[in-house]
């Protein structure tokens, strides 16, 4: 399983949710034991680079599933 962590940010850096609105997409974040999970590595590498031009850079973190 993997976990996204953004690069900058201290408080609560892990990605919990993604929602796709009218408005655009909302982000929340959270810590770590609270973070969205991906079961392949492949999967959170799409989402970071999707969402690296609005909300900055995100890594892959392994965590146990």
């Amino acid at each position: 399983m993997f976990i996204l962590k953004h690069g900058m940010k201290k408080d609560k850096p892990f990605l919990k949710s993604v929602e796709v609105g009218t408005t655009g997409i909302d982000i929340s974040y959270s810590e770590e034991k609270k973070a969205m999970k991906f079961v392949s590595r492949g999967a959170a590498i799409q989402v970071s680079k999707a969402l690296r031009v609005s909300y900055g850079n995100f890594y892959p973190m392994e965590v146990d599933g």
